[in-house]
């Protein structure tokens, strides 16, 4: 997946918050973990946690299935 991610880092107290998202697909994750964990650490969590999110979302599509969780009011 060539896709354009963007990252964005929140420092809150001990922790940061890291969110990346997808520009072809516009999906969202986001991860928290201690200020003092390694910058590509970070991103390679990230990173991961986004591409297990889409291919969730691609499997639900696959079945069928909303790929969103939740009520839609």
């Amino acid at each position: 997946m060539a896709a354009e991610v963007i990252y964005e880092f929140q420092v809150i107290g001990a922790c940061v918050r890291v969110t990346a998202i997808c520009g072809e697909s516009l999906t969202e994750v986001t991860v928290l973990a201690p200020a003092s964990t390694a910058r590509h650490d970070l991103l390679r969590l990230a990173e991961r946690k986004l591409r297990a999110a889409e291919a969730r979302n691609a499997r639900n599509r696959e079945r069928g299935e909303n790929a969103r969780r939740g009520l839609l009011v």
